[in-house]
């Protein structure tokens, strides 16, 4: 039985467009295989063709441990956004969508995201200048990875077939 963090984890990459709705295909097609009884999700992911469909499978997964997948995607896109993959934008969407779709994540990652919203939409007014919320959003996310390497659980990262790949590819590449 796969762990289902790892499904959490999965439906959070999907939301933030680290994976294709095609890789979770072809991912649940490879845990078919790799299991005798392989569990319904399994099946239900390997036949959903769309992100919304997919969605709607991992999204009954017990949102208890969001909050804990959500930090670990955040690993994942702190990494992209110091390899200059991502923007200070691009990541701040990409948290409030998780946000938007999560029911479980901690009171601080709430109003740190909440916050960041509001900070992206003054800076671009024109309001408030740039840096200073580059610099609080490095600080969040590093945060969250030094939670994370201090933590019994510093290996969860690599639960994610597709987190561990790309951060491969990524060290990999030297970036």
């Amino acid at each position: 039985m796969l762990n289902q963090l790892i499904y959490k984890i999965i439906e959070f990459e999907l939301l933030c467009s680290i994976v294709s709705p095609e890789q979770v295909v072809s991912w649940a097609d490879d845990q078919i295989l790799a299991y005798d009884e392989p569990e319904e999700d399994l099946l239900d992911l390997c036949v959903a063709k769309s992100e919304e469909k997919q969605l709607k499978i991992l999204g009954n997964i017990d949102a208890s441990l969001e909050n804990e997948a959500f930090e670990l995607v955040a690993i994942e896109l702190l990494k992209r956004y110091e390899s200059g993959l991502l923007d200070f934008f691009e990541v701040a969407n990409k948290l409030l969508v998780i946000h938007y779709h999560s029911s479980k994540l901690s009171p601080d990652s709430i109003d740190f995201i909440i916050w960041l919203d509001d900070e992206a939409c003054l800076i671009t007014e024109g309001i408030k200048e740039l840096e200073p919320a580059k610099r609080n959003l490095h600080e969040f996310l590093a945060g969250i990875v030094e939670k994370h390497n201090k933590s019994k659980h510093a290996d969860l990262v690599k639960l994610s077939p597709f987190l561990f790949q790309k951060s491969r590819h990524l060290h990999q590449a030297g970036v």
